[in-house]
């Protein structure tokens, strides 16, 4: 009967790794990487709390990045010194801890308890190690109902770390090449805007707008963050459009006028030759339609109403009113206010009523100085 229930116990352990293993690698983001491994173990050891360590990129401090438990909050954003506490000795060491008594360890960082409040009695810490290098350490606290920690307890622990460190490592990667992009995405954008000093920071302000734009509208961060880089590259077909043309000081001609409006194809062309396809569908969609006008007057092919799609709507406004505010060397721009009045004027037969609403908003509400909004999100948008 023993043997049954030993069995019984070691299948629900796999079970719990395997589901626990599923749970780490469902989501590529870091927030939610680290609290899905932070969560999966206390639940898989039965701990009372638990806190994620993670090295600086410069591999100098130690920052609790997750925690679980009672006074969690007064944990996060805590950082220990390379060689400090029991998590410093391990990701020195790469070897796993299980101490029974933490107060009388001579390793235990006292001040974590002081910062927290909290209580720590028993501790397993573990390495999240992959390919040889450790990436931060895991420590559970506390047993529940028992009094300590056993060592089956740190083998599932290690088995589980083993996972973590994957899923840590890939999103970590993943952050980087999103980074990556990004920093690469404003580099085009900057060239692109440089071929014409009226449109310096063009590209960029406009991507800010239509980001404030969709976080007022409620959108989530994932959208906010494929609209932001898509909207950067929404003039990118004017690499193709001559420099006689497009740095034209004064009026286009009727001819002009028509070259100019192809950028919008050439702009959408380009982006579809980029792979993933898929990555590239907002950024398509917007480098094509962000002229169109509900009222079907806008080019490239004249749609109206939704048939616009709704990310060439918000970035259409938000190309609109920055061409409008902007000097050019045949017109001063317009005042802030003008340009907002502008949009209001023309909102529900040009412009998406709801866009216009929303942008119209931001700008009354920060009195039309957008340099204290942006300071109040705090540089916006964030990769």
């Amino acid at each position: 009967m023993t043997q049954l229930k030993d069995l019984e116990l070691r299948v629900q352990e796999l079970v719990t790794l395997l589901e626990a293993s599923n749970q780490l690698n469902s989501n590529i983001e870091m927030g939610e990487v680290l609290e899905n491994i932070l969560l999966q173990m206390v639940q898989v050891v039965g701990a009372e709390a638990g806190t994620l360590w993670v090295l600086n990129k410069e591999r100098q401090k130690i920052k609790a990045v997750a925690a679980y438990g009672p006074s969690a909050f007064n944990i996060l954003n805590l950082e220990l010194e390379m060689d400090e506490g029991i998590v410093g000795k391990v990701i020195g060491t790469g070897e796993a801890q299980l101490i029974e008594n933490v107060a009388s360890h001579p390793n235990w960082a006292h001040r974590v308890d002081h910062s927290s409040g909290f209580v720590t009695k028993s501790m397993i810490t573990v390495p999240l190690a992959v390919k040889g290098q450790v990436l931060g350490a895991l420590q559970l606290l506390n047993k529940k109902d028992i009094a300590f920690f056993s060592e089956q307890d740190i083998s599932l622990a290690v088995a589980l770390a083993n996972q973590s460190a994957l899923a840590l490592h890939n999103s970590q990667m993943y952050d980087e090449l999103q980074r990556m992009l990004l920093s690469m995405i404003r580099t085009l954008a900057k060239v692109l805007d440089a071929r014409d000093p009226y449109t310096a920071g063009h590209s960029e302000r406009v991507a800010k707008y239509s980001l404030w734009i969709a976080q007022k509208l409620g959108f989530d961060a994932q959208s906010c963050e494929e609209l932001y880089k898509a909207a950067l590259l929404h003039d990118i077909g004017k690499i193709g459009i001559p420099d006689d043309i497009l740095r034209k000081p004064g009026r286009l001609t009727n001819n002009e006028y028509t070259a100019i409006k192809k950028h919008t194809i050439i702009g959408a062309d380009i982006l579809s030759n980029i792979e993933p396809k898929d990555a590239m569908v907002h950024a398509i969609q917007i480098a094509l339609s962000h002229h169109e006008r509900l009222d079907g007057s806008g080019y490239p092919h004249g749609l109206v109403g939704e048939e616009i799609p709704l990310f060439a709507r918000i970035v259409g406004v938000a190309d609109a009113f920055d061409a409008m505010t902007t000097a050019r060397s045949y017109s001063a721009g317009s005042s802030f206010e003008s340009g907002a009045e502008e949009l209001l004027r023309c909102k529900d037969t040009l412009f998406d009523g709801k866009v216009v609403d929303a942008f119209a908003t931001i700008l009354q509400d920060c009195d039309y100085e957008v340099e204290q909004y942006e300071a109040q999100l705090g540089r916006g948008y964030r990769l």
